[in-house]
């Protein structure tokens, strides 16, 4: 298999894992019913293999899989825009590592909290929301660095013409999508829906054209 087949299955598990976790974190651990923090972080340690499994799949899997993506964007685009290329490259290798990084932190809380739930439910409350600001500071609120990527090489894939016009029409509007969630940590636009509607546009966007995108370079 060339390293551009292996980038394809590269993308398409990128977006199998954005709908496993969609399916896993928002319907099958969705905590409704729960109201309220603490009985929210018990539904959690109640749970806290399937959290585990979630984040293995989406944190683990993801940032192994976008490595290979990235190598196999890299070799296909570096010909043509070897400046914008090595750019979007150490952009690409940085988002898989934060995202690693924030599933890393997810997963040893989740074991501490479990632990700590049992003796001080306050504490691990504490802890839950001291981990919950790192990890969604290095990977899970700010979509700043994926949509960075996206753009970067939908604007090269534009211009010199590289894989259907359209799959590259998408990436860009995805990343634009997902740079301007940057506006949700203003607090004049704090609660807007449209601004909320960007992140919802970046995640679901990111999923038709993962695997366009797989599907464009496996067969090249």
């Amino acid at each position: 298999m060339t390293l551009q087949q292996s980038g394809g299955v590269a993308a398409i598990i990128e977006g199998l894992t954005y709908i496993f976790g969609i399916v896993l974190f928002l319907i099958v651990l969705n905590p409704a019913g729960h109201d309220g923090a603490m009985a929210r972080l018990q539904f959690m340690t109640e749970n806290s293999d399937r959290y585990i499994l979630g984040l293995l799949v989406s944190g683990f899997l993801f940032s192994f899989a976008l490595v290979v993506l990235v190598q196999a964007i890299h070799q296909q685009l570096v010909v043509v825009a070897p400046d914008l290329t090595r750019f979007a490259t150490v952009i690409g290798y940085f988002w898989a590592a934060v995202v690693l990084a924030s599933a890393m932190i997810e997963m040893v809380s989740i074991n501490a909290l479990a632990e700590l739930f049992i003796t001080d439910p306050d504490a691990a409350l504490a802890l839950q929301r001291s981990a919950g600001v790192v990890s969604g500071g290095l990977g899970g609120d700010i979509e700043l660095i994926g949509a960075v990527w996206t753009a970067c090489i939908s604007v090269i894939c534009i211009k010199h013409n590289i894989f259907n016009r359209w799959l590259s029409y998408l990436g860009l509007m995805v990343g634009a999508a997902g740079t301007l969630t940057l506006l949700n940590f203003f607090s004049t636009f704090k609660g807007n829906p449209a601004v909320e509607w960007l992140t919802l546009i970046f995640g679901l966007g990111q999923i038709p054209w993962f695997f366009w995108l797989g599907l464009s370079l496996y067969r090249r």
